[in-house]
């Protein structure tokens, strides 16, 4: 008779266990890709709370001489970034790490917080400033991302130091400074979401502009990382 040799080929044991490594390596690797685009989608939610603290600073330095903040303007400022905020991170999700619930309390908590500080005679104008830098900080914490719990407590800070120091000029300083770290934290967002550009070379036209992959190898988690 003839034996017919098996055409699989031969698969050594400890190569299965390595193929095995690799492969979830693999894929640690991907959900990492996947989760530092997903938590770069809050630079825009960022960037609108810049950009409401630049107008309220500038309310401020016209109407009080940069003393405090002006209330009204947060409310009717926090609608509008906050619907801006919702309708892009609906299109473009976050992580969302925290049970939905959790998100839905925090937002209708701040609102109501917002709008009832508003009121307070005695915190110059700056409750609702406060009460934004705080969600802000306990929604990073959902999100177990430290990037955003440091924004917030800067916000957080700057608000209340406007509130307790009453000096002309000063809260409208707090103003800039607060939309300043919010600014870079929103810039240090979008480049996890869309990565760095290249250097142009001279040697090739076609690289210019181009976007590089992300490292997959580094943590997009900022709340672990070293860095």
């Amino acid at each position: 008779m003839i034996a017919i040799a098996d055409p699989r080929p031969l698969v050594a044991p400890g190569q299965c266990s390595m193929t095995a490594l690799h492969d979830s390596a693999t894929e640690r690797e991907r959900q990492a890709a996947v989760q530092t685009r997903h938590v770069g989608n809050n630079w825009v939610p960022l960037l609108c709370l810049a950009a409401l603290l630049l107008f309220a600073g500038a309310v401020s330095m016209m109407a009080d001489r940069g003393n405090g903040s002006s209330a009204s303007v947060f409310v009717v400022g926090t609608l509008i970034a906050g619907g801006i905020s919702s309708a892009w991170l609906w299109r473009n999700p976050s992580w969302w790490v925290a049970p939905r619930n959790n998100y839905l309390y925090l937002a209708g908590g701040a609102l109501l917080g917002v709008v009832l500080s508003s009121f307070i005679p005695f915190l110059n104008g700056c409750g609702p400033w406060v009460i934004l830098g705080a969600a802000l900080g306990v929604y990073g914490y959902f999100e177990r991302l430290r990037l955003l719990v440091t924004a917030g407590g800067a916000v957080f800070v700057t608000g209340f130091l406007a509130m307790v120091v009453a000096v002309d000029v000063w809260g409208g300083a707090m103003h800039l400074v607060a939309a300043t770290f919010l600014a870079f934290s929103a810039n240090r967002l979008f480049v996890l979401r869309h990565g760095r550009r290249r250097e142009s070379l001279d040697s090739d036209p076609g690289f210019v502009g181009l976007f590089e992959e992300f490292d997959n190898n580094e943590r997009p988690n900022f709340w672990s990382s070293s860095k």
